[in-house]
């Protein structure tokens, strides 16, 4: 991306971020601001290519399907780590598409189903013992997908 976000777009960015559940800052990646949440995995990157056209980048497939019916493809490239991007054209539609972001990578059920399988890849299923250790580890994450 060749264009420099002002001081004014970023702080628009900023609080759509904020706002919407991304309470965690991470570090810039060219004209992308990053952001994660203390809530949810999922990272999400925003962008602006001026006052008309304002852009998303998500962590999570899953996420970035849900929000297909209220955004455009992103045809830039996106940071390191993003899986697809999304276009609105206003702050309140960013705004909206943030919120939606948070709140689908908190609910979407694959979530949890995902985190668990990358938990217990590595172990073994060969005895009985070993898949009572794959449940208990299991149960840690559907208590906290309950509570959340």
């Amino acid at each position: 991306m060749t264009t420099h976000l002002s001081a004014a777009t970023v702080t628009r960015l900023e609080k759509a971020a904020v706002d919407n559940g991304f309470d965690r800052e991470l570090p810039r990646v060219r004209d992308w601001l990053a952001f994660t949440s203390t809530q949810t995995g999922l990272r999400v990157w925003l962008t602006a290519t001026d006052d008309t056209l304002f852009q998303a980048a998500l962590s999570q497939p899953h996420v970035a399907a849900g929000l297909a019916e209220m955004s455009q493809p992103v045809e830039t490239a996106l940071p390191d780590g993003a899986v697809a991007g999304c276009s609105v054209t206003s702050i309140p539609e960013l705004h909206r598409l943030v919120r939606r972001a948070f709140q689908l990578s908190r609910t979407l059920p694959d979530a949890l189903l995902h985190r668990f399988e990358q938990q217990v890849a590595a172990l073994p299923f060969a005895t009985e013992a070993e898949r009572l250790v794959v449940r208990r580890i299991g149960q840690d994450l559907f208590r906290e997908g309950l509570i959340e």
